[in-house]
């Protein structure tokens, strides 16, 4: 069972005498203020009911603070879930009916969205209206106006910082600022296509120098290239595969916390049956840690690769999660906005997500699998993974996925505004899944 938390002090700890000491108390008070006594009983119970609630209460009907943790009693927290429809990568409109139907513009991007809105608002087609109906329900998606005046030293140098190009100046005059908020997951995300048409100026050091020494000064010394001396194992012990191997993480953020890493150092040139091999091993790892502890039920995977991504050690590796209650942090979050929409609408959300991703020509799609150019932000790699043995608020395998920039860059791409506000986004998701389909054409991984 779970450590208890110094400043939780067990029911059946409580110093002795006090429940008679609150009697004597309220026995001494004269007649005459029956009220009063009426009053100390009433509080006298809730007190009682608070302390002998189920939370407090073990199997045998002895008081005793009973902690959150693997010991629960299987509740998924506070949010009350249902079992929703079945998940369907299928489009329920493909991008070529939606292009003819729905929104004929010829050329999509971020910016043209705007005209692709207003046109399918209109739209007299059922499937298209339909398919609306759902797009404004989970985005709130607005365009702004953006003006701005420059002093003429200012303007020289805001027009050196895009290229010299007069286009990009005036731009700069009457800028359009895109909001994109998620409804049921409460995301943010801001695009400027100004930002996104500024020309990249090159690091002053080469990314790969950068990467071939640090990769060579960290191989010395890691922990993780000497896995079975230096780094913990869970109590029911260390899985290995071909390629890859799991720990436990020393400085723990749950009972059930594992590292999952391949053997080799490097975090960047991997093959196919590398990768595939790292996640085989996460799942015979969740299988184990479920066999051990059969409450844990709701996998949560991170990852980040090098410092710039907050990555703690080069040599990669995953944190794996396995929690009794719910997913963690933002999993969990859209895993609830899943469930608010399927109370709205009946229908599955991610479906949903999909359906509108493809119509939208934003999706690449891979036998059963679904890669979509998200319209709301991302950091890194965050994904959720089917719950274990619970049909009630069932997730698909949901992972996200962002570029950190430059390795070399020190500035950080995380600020106070996406911390508390929004995230401002600067590459247009048509560039993206442009860049995805050419590395799959290139890569033959379409076959």
């Amino acid at each position: 069972m779970a450590e208890q938390s110094n400043n939780l002090m067990p029911v059946d700890q409580e110093p002795k005498g006090l429940g008679s000491r609150i009697c004597k108390a309220i026995m001494g008070v004269r007649w005459k203020v029956n009220w009063f006594v009426l009053l100390g009983l009433v509080v006298v119970g809730i007190l009682f009911y608070m302390l002998t609630s189920s939370q407090l209460i073990d199997g045998a009907g002895s008081l005793r603070w009973k902690p959150v943790g693997l010991q629960g009693d299987g509740h998924t927290g506070h949010h009350m879930y249902s079992t929703w429809p079945d998940f369907d990568t299928e489009p329920f409109i493909n991008k070529a009916f939606f292009k003819g139907k729905c929104a004929p513009i010829i050329n999509y991007t971020m910016s043209n969205l705007v005209q692709v809105k207003k046109q399918w608002a209109v739209t007299k087609d059922l499937k298209c209206r339909e398919l609306y109906e759902k797009f404004v329900s989970i985005f709130s998606f607005e365009a702004r106006d953006a003006p701005l005046k420059l002093p003429t030293k200012f303007m020289t140098k805001l027009k050196h910082w895009l290229g010299d190009s007069d286009e990009l100046l005036q731009q700069a005059y009457n800028q359009e600022v895109i909001h994109v908020v998620s409804e049921y997951t409460r995301e943010h995300t801001i695009f400027n296509s100004l930002r996104d048409k500024r020309p990249v100026l090159p690091p002053a050091e080469s990314e790969d120098e950068y990467f071939n020494k640090l990769l060579a000064e960290t191989a010395k010394n890691c922990d993780f290239c000497n896995y079975k001396e230096n780094t913990a194992e869970h109590i029911f012990g260390r899985l290995e595969s071909k390629h890859s191997f799991t720990a436990s993480n020393a400085f723990k953020l749950d009972t059930l916390h594992a590292l999952v890493a391949p053997k080799k150092h490097d975090p960047l040139h991997w093959t196919l049956e590398e990768f595939l091999d790292l996640f085989g091993l996460v799942g015979s790892w969740l299988k184990k840690a479920h066999a051990y502890y059969p409450n844990a039920k709701f996998p949560s995977l991170i990852w980040d690769v090098l410092p710039k991504c907050g990555a703690s050690q080069v040599h990669p590796h995953l944190h794996v999660m396995l929690d009794p209650e719910r997913y963690h942090g933002q999993i969990e979050a859209w895993r609830e906005g899943a469930e608010d929409y399927d109370r709205d609408h009946g229908n599955n959300y991610f479906t949903d997500m999909v359906n509108i991703y493809s119509a939208l020509n934003l999706t690449v799609a891979r036998g059963s699998a679904v890669a979509f150019a998200n319209l709301v932000k991302c950091f890194s790699m965050g994904m959720g993974l089917p719950p274990i043995d619970v049909e009630e608020g069932k997730m698909p395998a949901y992972a996200r996925i962002i570029t950190r920039g430059y390795v070399t860059d020190i500035r950080t791409d995380i600020s106070s505004l996406e911390l508390f506000m929004a995230a401002s986004v600067n590459i247009d998701p048509y560039k993206t899944m442009h860049t995805i389909r050419q590395y799959i054409e290139e890569t033959n991984l379409n076959t």
